[in-house]
């Protein structure tokens, strides 16, 4: 009864036992840990995906804001960030999600989203509901365990949710810029003529027509819309005067021999001046402009600018162009609109003559190619019409218009001081009511009143008409997390999913 021989080795083989436990139930916990963070991470990249997505593709439909999106796409997107957050996921588990959208009113009751049966999808799709302001998104995992399987559980279950909230953002006043304007309206951002009030579909809705050689809003006689920004103006010879924009392109100069696929006259085959100013009078049409369509303007242009006190030299003070009251009273929402205070502000840029879609679609085109997206909402769709009927919308690319208000003539032989003269529409006193026909002269120089997002697709831009839809700007969340969405800039942000 005294002999004690063996007793280490039974310790010994229950002290394994128990520390190969704790080993596995440290590995499992440690295990369970990581999988429950891959599926946060997922679930937080997944909700903010989808709530980016919706807040760049809203449309102000009958006076409300609308998504021009399908509840397929944004579950195809939301799968897409899950896969991409599954680095640590194990390969003999499996997982799923869940996407929803909620009502501002009650972010408490949730719509569950339709599932794609593939990606990008196709068939009978489903609108996302109008009211949504929230996204959520739950994703769930079960990963093998160590410890489990010899208790008879070989596998456990995590799941992390994350809720995205959506708001309107103001427009950004900077990004690329084409030397392109149009006459500032404040329906262009309302689609309710394409959408009737009681069938409504707003993923539906035909692209609008931002330019075609008579669009309204755009072509004003010999203006077709283009604008040429360079350093100084084409409308004197000798001296050089500077012109009334903020600053010019400062990019730099495109070396002779380097291919400008914007070039397409010869006219830069000495090389270009991004400030537009290599000649004047005879290059800044066929070949800065053409260049700016391609590599975007490089320079500042300003809603804000003060000309009233500190001018260029020979230039003179721009004319009073009033309070405007028909376009000041009401402005769109998130649209900066500072002359609407003070009317001896915004930058002044000078026009060029020629038509856009016969000198510049090439160059658009090969813009959007070279640096635009696929967005599946929109660019999966076929053109109805045109000369590119039958093909994908294809790639999107959205850039800052500048929208002007009022215009200048110029007069050459005019005494110096007196040259530019506020064009007013058949003595109407509101200039910015200037129509676009019946009026003389051309306008010569435009006011900048505000900016707005424009976003082009691939196949419709063509030399008859240049389509596409307002709005696809992301914006700043900071500036904003409660204010209502609006048909140009909207952003999304995560919240805690309560």
């Amino acid at each position: 009864m005294r002999d004690e021989h063996g007793q280490a080795l039974i310790v010994v083989a229950l002290a394994i036992v128990v520390l190969l436990g704790a080993i596995s139930f440290a590995l499992d916990w440690g295990y369970a840990l990581t999988q429950r963070r891959v599926t946060q991470n997922e679930a937080d990249a997944a909700a903010l995906a989808v709530g980016k997505q919706l807040a760049m593709s809203v449309l102000v439909v009958n006076g409300t804001p609308a998504f021009g999106l399908h509840q397929e796409d944004a579950w195809c997107t939301a799968g897409t960030y899950i896969d991409a957050n599954r680095s640590f996921r194990p390969s003999d588990g499996s997982s799923s999600f869940l996407l929803q959208f909620g009502d501002a009113s009650s972010p408490t009751v949730w719509t569950t989203g339709a599932v794609a049966a593939s990606c990008p999808p196709s068939g009978t799709l489903t609108a996302v509901p109008a009211s949504t302001r929230y996204v959520r998104v739950t994703a769930s995992q079960s990963y093998p365990t160590l410890l489990g399987a010899i208790v008879g559980q070989p596998t456990l279950d995590t799941q992390a949710s994350a809720r995205a909230r959506l708001s309107g953002s103001p427009v950004p006043l900077s990004g690329p810029t084409w030397p392109m304007v149009r006459h500032y309206d404040p329906s262009d951002f309302d689609q309710s003529a394409a959408c009737p009030p009681s069938s409504c579909d707003p993923t539906t809705i035909a692209p609008d027509t931002f330019w075609s050689p008579n669009a309204t809003d755009v072509v004003y006689g010999n203006f077709k819309g283009l604008v040429d920004l360079s350093r100084y103006s084409t409308r004197f010879s000798s001296p050089t005067v500077p012109q009334l924009e903020s600053d010019w392109d400062h990019s730099g100069s495109v070396a002779a021999g380097t291919p400008l696929l914007a070039d397409k006259s010869g006219n830069c085959s000495a090389g270009w001046d991004t400030a537009g100013d290599e000649a004047p009078s005879q290059q800044d049409k066929q070949c800065s402009v053409p260049n700016w369509f391609y590599y975007a303007f490089g320079g500042t242009l300003s809603l804000s600018s003060a000309w009233s006190s500190s001018l260029p030299s020979g230039q003179e003070v721009p004319s009073n162009i009033g309070t405007r009251a028909a376009i000041c009273a009401a402005p769109p929402p998130g649209e900066p609109t500072p002359s609407c205070t003070s009317p001896t502000v915004g930058d002044w840029v000078e026009t060029a003559y020629g038509n856009v879609g016969q000198n510049e679609s090439d160059n658009m085109r090969a813009r959007i190619a070279q640096y635009g997206t696929w967005i599946n909402a929109f660019s999966s769709k076929t053109v109805a019409s045109g000369p590119n009927k039958g093909n994908l919308y294809g790639k999107a690319l959205t850039i800052l218009v500048y929208l002007w208000d009022c215009a200048e003539s110029f007069s050459g032989s005019a005494p110096a001081g007196s040259q530019w003269t506020l064009i007013t529409s058949r003595g109407q006193p509101d200039c910015s009511q200037l129509q676009a026909s019946g009026n003389s002269p051309t306008p010569d120089r435009v006011h900048l009143f505000t900016v707005a997002p424009f976003t082009f697709y691939q196949g419709l831009v063509t030399t008859q008409a240049i389509q596409g839809y307002w709005g696809g700007t992301f914006g700043d969340p900071r500036l904003c997390q409660d204010c209502t969405l609006n048909a140009l800039s909207n952003t999304a942000f995560l919240v805690p999913d309560d």
